[in-house]
C-alpha cells in the first residue's frame, strides 16, 4: 500500500511540473489561459475582396507549410494538436502570437506583397512560409 501511495504522489509531481513548464512564462510566472480567438487585422482597400484561407497545426507541423494568397487574405491557424504553440515570424514582429492552446485560433490578415517564414517559438523545427501576392 505504501507503494501505491508513493506511486500517485510522484505521478502527481511529474504531471504538476509538466504543466508548470508549459503553462509559465519567460518572467517564471504561471500564465491562465483563457480560450479566446486572437485577431489582428490591418485594414484593406476593399473588405468585400476580402479571402480566408487555413493552417492547421497538428503533429508538431503546420498544414500546409508552404501557403500562396492574396493580399487581404486572414489566414486562420488552428491547433489541432495536444500542445500549445505559437505563430512567430522568422524576422521582424509581423506574426507574433501568444501561446495558442490546444484548441484555440490565431488569425492575421495580410495587406502588404511578400514572403513571411515563420516558426513555432517553443518548438523551432516547425516552419511554415506564407506568399503574399497583389
Amino acid at each position: 500500500m505504501n507503494k501505491a501511495i508513493a506511486l500517485i504522489v510522484i505521478i502527481f509531481v511529474v504531471v504538476g511540473g509538466a504543466y508548470y513548464l508549459i503553462n509559465k512564462d519567460t518572467s517564471g510566472e504561471i500564465k491562465v489561459q483563457i480560450p479566446t480567438a486572437e485577431t489582428n487585422t490591418v485594414p484593406i482597400s476593399d473588405p468585400s475582396a476580402a479571402e480566408n484561407a487555413s493552417v492547421s497545426i497538428q503533429n508538431f507541423s503546420f498544414n500546409p507549410s508552404v501557403l500562396s494568397i492574396k493580399t487581404g487574405t486572414t489566414v486562420t491557424w488552428t491547433n489541432n494538436d495536444s500542445v500549445p504553440h505559437t505563430v512567430t515570424s522568422d524576422s521582424g514582429d509581423l506574426l507574433n502570437s501568444s501561446t495558442i492552446a490546444p484548441g484555440q485560433l490565431f488569425s492575421y490578415t495580410f495587406a502588404v506583397p511578400g514572403s513571411v517564414s515563420y516558426h513555432c517559438a517553443l518548438h523551432p523545427s516547425m516552419k511554415g512560409t506564407i506568399s503574399v501576392e497583389n
